[in-house]
């Protein structure tokens, strides 16, 4: 018997047997029988009608327009896909969500046209500056918006709001290379520091010792390090990495206090949260004198000491995590061009070298003038 895709339909399986739910929502209802079968979905579309009622219902009595983008908005909020995210990628999304729901969300999704995610794009790829200057450019929150229309116009088409995604593949604006990587001098400049506090320097080290996000690195506990090396189930995928740790940041983890199961802590012992986490990461690289760095740029630091000591790619990623190459590529095109620009350097220098120490095999013709 063929399974048919539908919308919230959720399958358990309990002592071998499998049972079907209609699951939208904090709705929960069992549907009788397997999918395929007429009776099944008979039941299943009375469901799913009076689901779709339901919530046009509630939606009007709140003052949002049945099929618009707010309501569909408003509707993924309560799906499956939702619930299952991280909350640090909720919060992220929700940085798009909350202007196409205020900002546009009377317009009906179902003639929503491919002008309008162009028209979408551009609008938020600059934002206004200081009277006088020019608009600031912001590739990343334009792109953003985009990606985030596409994945709720997507969930759209699975659910019968409209027949396609025209927010599918438009073209990307160029963000650059991403997080500038700190140089070594400007991290010896921020841990030498005297402004620099204990807990922050561990941070660092931390972070340039296992290559991981913020996010996890704030949730590090003592149980995951067992002297040698630490172990992280990351936030943002899942992945679960085990990261051998380098002298400097074995010495520093060994030294440090345990005053609450996290590693990183508050001065009051308590864990750091994640936002106080980067201002004051902030705040210690002012204080040092510089600028233009990022916490993320540790990250990008470690994989690029990986790079330059010859690392693989594939032995890069087992540390970060990064479920893709990209990123980790341009580490490793940027270690191998400074390879070989110090072996065409060397190249020269031997050449010239030889050049001065070879014989005149006669002495230089004076000539008359």
């Amino acid at each position: 018997m063929a399974l048919i895709d539908l919308p919230y339909l959720d399958a358990i399986a309990v002592k071998g047997r499998i049972y079907y739910y209609y699951r939208r929502g904090k709705l929960r209802r069992r549907i009788p029988g397997y999918p395929g079968e007429p009776a099944f979905l008979r039941a299943y579309e009375d469901m799913h009608a009076a689901a779709q009622a339901a919530d046009a219902k509630a939606a009007t009595a709140a003052g949002v327009l049945p099929g618009s983008m707010r309501a569909l908005i408003i509707a993924y909020r309560k799906s499956p896909e939702w619930s299952e995210k991280q909350a640090s990628t909720k919060r992220d999304y929700e940085k798009a969500m909350k202007p196409l729901e205020g900002l546009f969300g009377h317009l009906p999704v179902k003639t929503l046209p491919r002008e309008f995610v162009f028209a979408l794009r551009d609008r938020y790829a600059f934002k206004p500056s200081v009277e006088g200057a020019p608009p600031v450019k912001t590739p990343s929150r334009a792109n953003r918006m985009v990606a985030v229309l596409s994945l709720l116009l997507s969930w759209a088409v699975d659910r019968g709001w409209r027949k396609d995604n025209p927010a599918l593949r438009p073209k990307r604006l160029k963000t650059g290379v991403g997080y500038r990587s700190w140089t070594d001098v400007e991290l010896d400049q921020v841990l030498n520091a005297e402004t620099t506090p204990a807990q922050v320097r561990l941070a660092i080290l931390l972070a340039v010792g296992t290559g991981q996000r913020g996010q996890d690195l704030v949730a590090m506990t003592w149980a995951a390090f067992d002297g040698s090396a630490v172990e992280v189930v990351q936030l943002k995928t899942g992945a679960k990495v085990w990261v051998p740790l380098h002298a400097r940041a074995r010495v520093a983890l060994s030294s440090a206090p345990k005053t609450a199961t996290t590693i990183l802590t508050r001065p009051d012992g308590k864990p750091w949260m994640l936002d106080h986490f980067r201002h004051l990461m902030a705040k210690a690289i002012k204080d040092a004198g510089l600028e233009g760095l990022v916490t993320h740029g540790l990250r990008a630091t470690a994989a690029r000491w990986m790079a330059e000591a010859g690392c693989s790619e594939r032995e890069i990623m087992s540390v970060t995590g990064h479920t893709t190459s990209n990123m980790v590529s341009r580490y490793v095109r940027e270690a191998e061009q400074k390879t070989r620009a110090k072996g065409a350097a060397r190249k020269v220098e031997r050449h010239q070298q030889r050049n001065m120490n070879r014989t005149p095999s006669a002495k230089p013709k004076i000539l008359d003038c």
